[in-house]
């Protein structure tokens, strides 16, 4: 308990340290992101130089990990626009990796034993936690390759599953790779929405046909279930 306690405190301290250190750059990153200005954002990270923009695009994927509520398109897609699209998804992808490590190491750490209290009490939640321990690594690789599922909350979810870091960390890195693609793409042509309109409309296209066939398939495996009962 005490050394819980230690660690809520340093990560706190360490926060309004960071915060401290330079105020002006969370204020301004989050008035151009609440505004979802792709462009905007791209030309702040670009006033950082080639080096510290990787490392400021970086901290900000992890930092919007934590937050939830922002879409990573936004980030992503500037992050195409000043490292071209090749990198801009090698350091996005890198970066929503990053961000759902520190969060799944936060969230275990701090709340696992707390759901493990309430996993005993009910056989139900007990026959979910023993299935994510079984079936982890299969069920967060699904999630994960969901171009518009909310990262964080899956983060957190499998930290307090029983699913093991190692097959988190593995479905994470194969699983964020496929959408971090889409959105690089989808946010750099939004952003020159007159110059890739074609290759914009093919990728939503493929993105809603993909919801489309799992909206389909859902549909048909309970119509069989309804018709086996």
């Amino acid at each position: 308990m005490m050394g819980k306690l230690w660690g809520w405190l340093f990560i706190v301290l360490l926060g309004g340290l960071i915060y401290l250190w330079q105020p002006d750059f969370f204020q301004q990153a989050y008035r151009i992101i609440e505004h979802g200005d792709i462009a905007a954002l791209s030309q702040y990270l670009r006033s950082f130089g080639i080096i510290w923009s990787v490392v400021v695009t970086l901290l900000l994927f992890v930092v919007m990990t934590f937050t939830i509520v922002f879409p990573f398109v936004i980030l992503s897609g500037a992050a195409g626009i000043v490292f071209g699209l090749f990198w801009g998804v090698v350091i996005s992808w890198s970066g929503e990796v990053l961000g759902a490590l520190a969060m799944f190491a936060f969230a275990r750490y701090f709340f696992r034993s707390l759901v493990a209290g309430w996993v005993c009490k009910s056989p139900y939640l007990k026959q979910v936690d023993d299935y994510s321990a079984a079936n982890g690594f299969k069920a967060l690789l699904i999630a994960r390759l969901l171009p518009l599922a909310p990262s964080g909350i899956i983060t957190a979810v499998a930290a307090i599953s029983r699913i093991s870091f190692r097959d988190f960390i593995l479905a994470t890195v194969l699983g964020k790779l496929p959408p971090v693609v889409i959105k690089v793409l989808v946010g750099h042509d939004i952003a020159f929405a007159g110059e890739n309109m074609t290759r914009l409309v093919i990728v939503l296209g493929l993105v809603a046909a993909v919801y489309i066939v799992m909206w389909w398939y859902k549909r048909s495996k309970k119509r069989k279930i309804e018709q086996t009962d």
